[in-house]
Parts: C-alpha cells; structure tokens; sequence
C-alpha cells in the first residue's frame, strides 16, 4: 500500500512500514530537501546529493551554488545522458 497526498509542506508518502516521506522543492534550483524519519537530506531527481542533516541547513546548503555543487550537477547530467542511451 502506499499513499501520496500532497500538501503545502511538499508531497508525503506512506508505506505499509509507515515511514513517513517528505519533499520539499527548493525555490529556483533543481533541488528538493527530502525528510524521512531519519533526517533530511539534499536530492536532485533520482539522487541523493547531500549527507543527512536538518531540513533548514540543507536547504541552505542546497542554495549556495559553489564549483562542487555545479560540477555534481554536471556529472549527475551526464550519468542520465548516459543512462537515457543505453536503455534506446
């Protein structure tokens, strides 16, 4: 079973675990803040670009755009260009 209910904090999925998922867009990036029970952490896409962290910092460091963060931008581009030819 699972459930996806959106709401003005993001989007929540609840599993048959119940582990609850949150998603937050971060405004004017790529990136989304994702919560879990565990913590939060930075995601573009399909891929987790941060460690665990509080929501607020990630967000934070999620919107200072530094050299390291272009390039992981760049390479996660790459590896889904990549990805998006083999599977043609």
């Amino acid at each position: 079973m699972v459930k996806e209910l959106e709401s003005s904090h993001g989007n929540v999925k609840e599993t048959d675990n119940k582990e609850l998922i949150s998603r937050k867009e971060v405004k004017d990036t790529p990136f989304t803040v994702v919560t879990t029970e565990e913590g939060s952490f930075g995601a573009m896409g399909r891929y987790r670009i941060t460690e665990v962290g509080e929501a607020k910092e990630i967000e934070k460091e999620l919107k200072r755009m530094t050299w390291n963060r272009m390039i992981q931008v760049a390479m996660l581009l790459i590896r889904d260009n990549d990805e998006s030819k083999i599977k043609k």
